[in-house]
């Protein structure tokens, strides 16, 4: 009996658990309660990250997540105008890596928007430094030891027309049949670049970062347009200048020659809403050639809306990006758009000069100190001299060489002018002739003259060789 008894007491146990749960405060659910579906949870919706801007314009004019820009090395020399690419890139760098002429580095923030950017040219660390903190994808068509040397330094992987040839570049044979030279038949796509990439196994995706502090700033009003117009010059043969629209309200760029700078590829000059002069203190490299800048910081002029401001800007090393500052040590703030950055030294044959709407000329900030490597204006100003008397005593003598080597030949033809003239003493054209004839020789004695006299007065003179000094015999 007792047995029964506990097997009771256990099955009702068991249903109050199944009934109640595992709590025994909870009350047993009513039929009503065990027939009403219990809801379904609501699921949180995943966020949805905002589209990125253009990390090189500051404008949201498509979505630039994951997406690493690039940066084109473009020739600059004699023949190389005009470019491709130029009025499409988001950012133009220029500054002289070496020799006279300045060279150009065109940024662009996605790949697949580049139609065709050339002529190629050779890579330069100076490029580099602004290039790499972006992450962006380096474009050349060879370079020289120091941006090789600093991208084996970081390990970087660029893109290098002189190892991966075809594959990511091209060749425009109707400009060489124009008569370019073939250096500067050279050209990329966003496609070739995305297939040079691919063959290195580098991705063209990845994080990318702002090129400044963007925002919005105030407009400018008529009266305080203090920069209208900007003329770099980078050396005596390169000299360039940037003219505000008040239509547009961008800077025009014209060429060295005062021509408009237009693209090549869809024939529009190239504009920009933001114009920066970065000074930066510069001297020469140990190969004697190529320039040398301190790339840490400095001062600097910005020009937005027809007005200018200085500031200051630094920069940490290699792979740091920009800091710009106000004059008031507060973040300079940027408006959105592209953007058109001079490096410049401020060495000897290089100047700035700006104007404003009125006409009359700004008061820039001191040039940069020189490096320790770098030629003083006098030192400089003493050798081109020196050159320049050089040439014009090599020029002198030519002329005298000449001059002589065609003298025999003149006085020939003065003696067969006399010889007519004499049988036929009447003839007006030949007393032309003989005149004429008479004439030259003049002039050619006269070159003859004015040439040795110059040699004579500017020829350096031979140093006199000291007479060494008596000595006296030792004494026996």
């Amino acid at each position: 009996m007792k047995k029964w008894q506990a097997l009771g007491s256990a099955a009702a146990l068991l249903a109050t658990l199944l009934l109640g749960g595992c709590s025994g405060q909870q009350a047993a659910a009513t039929p009503e309660q065990a027939a009403t579906p219990s809801p379904a949870a609501t699921a949180e919706p995943t966020p949805v990250p905002a589209p990125a801007g253009n990390p090189l314009t500051g404008l949201d004019d498509a979505d630039y997540t994951g997406k690493r820009p690039v940066a084109v090395m473009l020739r600059t020399l004699d023949g190389a105008q005009p470019q491709w690419g130029i009025a499409s890139a988001d950012v133009l760098i220029e500054g002289v890596t070496e020799g006279n002429t300045a060279g150009l580095m065109a940024l662009f923030a996605d790949v697949d928007r580049i139609s065709k950017v050339g002529p190629v040219g050779p890579g330069r660390d100076l490029f580099l430094q602004a290039a790499l903190p972006l992450n962006a994808m380096p474009v050349s068509i060879d370079k020289n030891v120091y941006a090789a040397n600093l991208l084996n330094t970081l390990a970087y992987q660029d893109l290098d027309g002189y190892h991966v040839g075809k594959t990511a570049f091209a060749f425009d044979q109707g400009r060489q049949d124009a008569g370019y030279r073939e250096e500067n038949c050279w050209y990329t796509t966003g496609e070739l670049i995305r297939s040079g990439a691919a063959s290195y196994g580098t991705a063209l995706e990845g994080s990318n970062t702002p090129l400044f502090r963007f925002g919005t700033r105030e407009e400018v009003a008529p009266e305080n347009r203090s920069g209208m117009s900007l003329t770099v010059t980078f050396s005596k043969s390169d000299s360039e200048q940037l003219n505000y629209n008040t239509g547009t309200g961008l800077y025009e760029k014209l060429n060295a020659d005062g021509s408009p700078m237009t693209d090549a590829d869809n024939g529009q000059q190239a504009a920009f809403t933001n114009v920066f002069v970065l000074y930066a203190s510069s001297g020469i490299k140990d190969d004697g050639y190529t320039r040398q800048y301190d790339m840490t910081g400095g001062t600097g002029l910005y020009l937005h809306g027809g007005a200018w401001e200085q500031i200051s800007w630094s920069k940490e090393d290699a792979t740091g990006p920009f800091s710009l500052t106000a004059a008031d040590g507060t973040p300079l703030t940027v408006a959105p758009g592209k953007s058109f950055i001079a490096i410049w030294g401020g060495y000897y044959g290089q100047a700035l000069r700006l104007t404003a709407a009125d006409g009359s000329e700004q008061t820039l900030p001191e040039k940069p100190a020189l490096l320790a490597s770098g030629v003083t204006d006098e030192a400089a100003a003493a050798a081109e001299a020196a050159l320049s008397n050089a040439q014009k005593l090599i020029d002198a003598q030519a002329a005298i060489d000449q001059a002589n080597a065609s003298l025999a030949e003149a006085q020939t033809e003065l003696q067969d002018a006399q010889a007519a003239l004499d049988a036929d003493s009447e003839n007006a054209d030949l007393l032309a002739a003989r005149d004429a004839a008479q004439a030259k020789i003049d002039e050619l004695n006269q070159t003859i003259a004015d040439n040795q006299a110059y040699l004579d007065a500017n020829a350096p003179q031979p140093e006199e060789t000291p007479v060494p000094e008596e000595t006296e015999a030792p004494a026996e």
